[in-house]
């Protein structure tokens, strides 16, 4: 049987242990047997692999390919311009993601502790390393639980375990025998190791350590969790392949035309061979997108500053875009949509009920209506915590239960007064907890307060106005039902009662005064009903995951706006994959009293239906779904766990952040694309001029130096622009992209062909018109001149072009300005000093200009009449 099934003697005889605890020869012999506290963990990434793993991707290696060729036939500067954009992306991705990959040495930190431990009959303090199965350990408020352990003693125990389930109030803990299947954030005789004790004092039997307790099965989780290519990488890798292969057919062709036109001319010869080849591995040089890793790298490693403005933390350079591919956002509920502080919403007594306003812990706020100040006051005796201002924020010490009651007095302008003379601690039995006061004139009071049914049981008069009435079943029966509706709502519920003694007699909670109720809630974060509007106008769908009870997490759906069925974790364990897909598939949007297992399979399973799902969390239970996705978020004030395992860090734990996430992940994926539109736009209208110049037996309008002056002049600069240009309107108006589309959609593909059949034609008339197909070689050099200088206008004003699909405005890039003055400025300097020698190109006379303006203005109205074209019909 489970240790919670057990009695506190069969537990230790299990353990063959005792009260008293285990030997020292005991316990030595029992490390060995069962190894130290500690959680496994798997050997760090090497800073070599990581470098190393920056080239993974199919357009790298057909970069590797182009160098190759590059240094094949002797363009050696080429080469070194290509492995230098190569190493520059690799540094920037290296450093970004070298601490990544730490999660399990966090886990490990969460087991260096001290734990008081009984050893030989005697209190000794030890390294919770040295911690074993039998070892009986002593707790204090404070404390951080080293182990899993079955409780032998306790006194007034309260646990925070949201780190583990996910609740947000602190558990009451007892050594009391549980029965039947009862799930872990229920087993109250049980504590977690890394689990915290908030009030009260017990003695414990350690039942698991190390991998064997329910964060070591977490710790497997997270091993076992594969982590997810991005779309961005799993898009980029599928488009560098089909670019591949369309480089390698278009080449072949040119090659095998060319050289079957040689030989059936001229019988085919030797140099003929070599010319064709060169031109083959030219049309690939120029074909493929050289700057783009670069690009794509800048881009993120830019998000990624914008990001950290906007208060999040970026783990993973790759990860950046994918927030802005997500259609789905699991979010755990505690801390990450509320706010994790209890607070009192309505107070309540038979005179009238009042609402308090406020938020989180201030004692500023208002009271909508006055009431007895007995209800507050009460609140205040029968508490144990304190509230105390650092640094402009308001802390506790003690249950946040109590806390909030200390905030509801301040609210009113209630002070406790009179001193302390006894008290009755609160117990899970009793359901009470009640306090003795000395008061003026000698009297003495006891204040109670506890669940309401219980303590409505110990009552026999009721405060109504100033005065107390006997209690009747109808005063019973009003406050019965306020009760109801408040836990209907959700609401923690506390009721109220006093009873002055008389000089003789004894502190005992009977014949008390009913005075009122108090009812809190953790409530929602200000800013998150916004923030998930905002969502869903994205077309993003918000789940909550919690391990807090079904009612308390419907309500704060509700309140938050998130609809749909509810499942249980009891549920979630009933059905198999397929009934689980089928329950999310047809709106299951809130999941309660989950454990870390189901929270993975709920990822898994909207991962299967093409999901790009986003997790957010804060807790240990939450690191192996932050892995398992195919984005994490770690909220700031989660564990080291959550952060480590976690894609994003939000550095405050406002939802508000995701969504600027959201948003600047949409706007980095659109800057990604126009840059490769703007480069593949390029590079398709001068593989066309170089195939279909082949194709129809002209001279070569390009040279290989040109083609690389081309590439390394109007491909770089405006692209790398685009890396900051400001986001188009409407973007979070938008519904996200499907996982199945590639890296470019169709109607930006067919863009690209028309801009790049239009500069193709337009750049081949100029080339003839000049002189190009004829044998004079003085000609031929004036036509490849033109070719060349309206290539570098075309890329130049395609720069302009395509953010015009993006709804940018025009002028609200100076970079993109500057780089295409930039390409105009090295353009001249090329074309008239000594260095168009060099380049074997010939100064342009104004009339010259004149036709390659003409040229480019016609390409430019051309493109603009598409776009408006096909935008018309587009919403027809």
């Amino acid at each position: 049987m489970p240790s919670y099934q057990q009695s506190v003697d069969q537990v230790l005889a299990g353990l063959n242990s005792r009260r008293q605890g285990l030997s020292g020869h005991e316990a030595e012999a029992r490390l060995v047997e069962h190894g130290p506290n500690r959680l496994q963990t798997e050997t760090r990434v090497k800073p070599l692999l990581i470098f190393l793993s920056q080239f993974k991707s199919f357009i790298i290696y057909i970069l590797l390919f182009a160098v190759f060729f590059s240094l094949l036939i002797g363009e050696y500067v080429d080469s070194l311009i290509i492995l230098a954009i190569l190493l520059l992306n690799a540094l920037i991705g290296f450093f970004q993601e070298l601490g990544a990959g730490k999660s399990l040495e966090a886990l490990r930190q969460l087991s260096a502790l001290q734990a008081t431990v009984f050893r030989d009959g005697q209190r000794r303090s030890i390294d919770a390393a040295f911690l074993v199965p039998g070892d009986v350990i002593q707790l204090e408020a404070g404390d951080k639980v080293p182990a899993d352990c079955r409780l032998v003693a306790a006194t007034r125990m309260k646990v925070d375990e949201a780190a583990l389930t996910g609740e947000s109030v602190p558990v009451d803990k007892g050594e009391a025998v549980l029965s039947g299947e009862i799930p872990l954030g229920e087993r109250r005789n049980m504590l977690f190791s890394s689990t915290a004790v908030v009030t009260g004092n017990a003695r414990a039997v350690v039942v698991g350590t190390g991998m064997a307790t329910e964060i070591g099965k977490i710790t497997l989780l997270i091993k076992e969790a594969r982590e997810e290519l991005t779309p961005l990488q799993r898009r980029l890798d599928s488009f560098g392949r089909k670019l591949g292969m369309v480089i390698v057919g278009i080449c072949a062709v040119v090659f095998v035309l060319a050289t079957a036109k040689e030989f059936l001319l001229n019988g085919g010869s030797r140099e003929a061979l070599v010319a064709f080849a060169f031109i083959a591995i030219s049309l690939a040089v120029a074909a493929v997108p050289t700057a783009l890793p670069a690009v794509v790298t800048i881009a993120l490693s830019i998000g990624v500053k914008r990001l950290l403005r906007k208060k999040a933390l970026v783990r993973k350079l790759s990860a950046v875009e994918t927030l802005g591919s997500c259609d789905i956002i699991c979010t755990d509920k505690t801390g990450t949509l509320t706010q994790n502080e209890m607070c009192v919403r309505h107070a309540w007594t038979l005179d009238g009920e009042a609402e308090l306003a406020g938020v989180g812990y201030s004692p500023a706020g208002t009271v909508s209506v006055p009431l007895s100040p007995q209800l507050y006051r009460i609140g205040l005796i029968c508490n144990n915590a304190s509230l105390r201002e650092e640094a402009a924020e308001w802390r506790i010490t003690g249950d946040p239960t109590e806390a909030a009651l200390l905030v509801s007095a301040a609210k009113a302008g209630v002070a406790a007064g009179g001193e302390r003379l006894d008290e009755l601690p609160f117990d899970s039995e009793r359901k009470l907890m009640s306090v003795l006061t000395a008061e003026v004139a000698g009297r003495r009071r006891i204040s109670s307060k506890g669940a309401p049914r219980e303590l409505l049981d110990r009552c026999s008069h009721v405060l109504v106005g100033e005065r107390e009435v006997p209690l009747t079943d109808t005063h019973r029966a009003r406050i019965a039902a306020q009760n109801d509706d408040y836990a209907g709502r959700a609401l923690r519920v506390l009721g109220f009662a006093y009873r002055d003694l008389a000089e003789a007699e004894p502190f005992a909670e009977a014949g008390l005064v009913f005075v009122g109720l108090q009812a809190m809630i953790d409530p929602p974060r200000p800013d998150v009903v916004a923030s998930i509007a905002t969502t869903r106008r994205a077309g993003i769908r918000v789940i909550m995951i919690t391990g807090d009870y079904r009612a308390t997490a419907e309500a704060i759906g509700r309140e938050v706006g998130i609809s749909g069925g509810v499942l249980t974790g009891a549920e979630v364990e009933r059905l198999d994959d397929a009934a689980l897909a089928a329950a999310l598939a047809a709106g299951v949007n809130i999941f309660a009293r989950v454990v870390p297992e189901h929270k993975q399979r709920i990822v898994a399973a909207l991962q299967a239906q093409g999901h790009v799902v986003a997790m957010t969390g804060d807790g240990v239970n939450d690191a192996p779904a932050l892995k398992k996705a195919n984005i994490g978020v770690a909220v700031g004030s989660g564990t080291e766990v959550a952060k480590e395992a976690a894609d994003f860090v939000l550095l405050d734990d406002s939802f508000t952040h995701i969504v600027n996430a959201i948003e600047e992940g949409r706007g980095i994926y659109d800057n990604i694309q126009k840059s490769i539109m703007l480069l593949l736009s390029g590079n398709l209208g001068e593989v066309l001029i170089i195939f279909l110049a082949v194709i129809l037996g002209m001279n070569l309008p390009l040279t290989a130096i040109l083609l690389l002056w081309i590439n390394m002049v109007t491909d770089g600069a405006p692209a790398l622009a685009y890396s900051v240009d400001p986001y188009g309107a409407g973007i979070m108006a938008r519904v996200p992209k499907s996982a199945a589309e590639g890296i470019l959609p169709r109607p930006k593909l067919a863009l690209i062909a028309v801009l790049g059949v239009v500069g193709t034609v337009i750049a081949l008339v100029l080339f003839a018109r000049a002189g190009g197909n004829g044998d004079d070689a003085a000609a031929v050099t004036r036509a490849q001149t033109m070719v060349f200088n309206f290539v570098v206008l075309y890329e130049c004003i395609l720069v302009f072009v395509i953010r015009h699909g993006y709804r940018v405005p025009f002028f609200s890039n100076g970079w993109v300005w500057g780089s295409v003055l930039l390409c105009v400025a090295l353009q001249a300097l090329l074309m008239y000093t000594p260095l168009c020698e060099v380049f074997k190109i010939a100064p342009l006379a104004p009339g010259e200009i004149g036709s390659l303006l003409a040229g480019g203005a016609l390409f430019y109205l051309v493109s603009v009449l598409y776009q408006f074209v096909v935008g018309r019909l587009r919403f027809a």
